[in-house]
């Protein structure tokens, strides 16, 4: 098993290259979640924006 991980000398590079891999998965997919959550505030906020402004208009209707 040792001499798998040590993969013939060069485990310390492969397995730092696979962990950078993994750190950055981890950093793009909480960053893409981070983002998706402020795109659904935003558009929320402006259908927010949008429906009041439809009812303070004369008439009330949402076109």
């Amino acid at each position: 098993m040792s001499e798998w991980l040590a993969m013939g000398g060069y485990g310390f590079y492969v397995w730092n290259s696979y962990g950078m891999l993994a750190i950055a998965l981890i950093v793009e997919l909480a960053w893409l979640r981070r983002h998706r959550r402020e795109s659904w505030r935003r558009a929320a906020a402006m259908r927010a924006e949008r429906s009041m402004a439809a009812a303070a208009r004369p008439g009330g209707t949402d076109r």
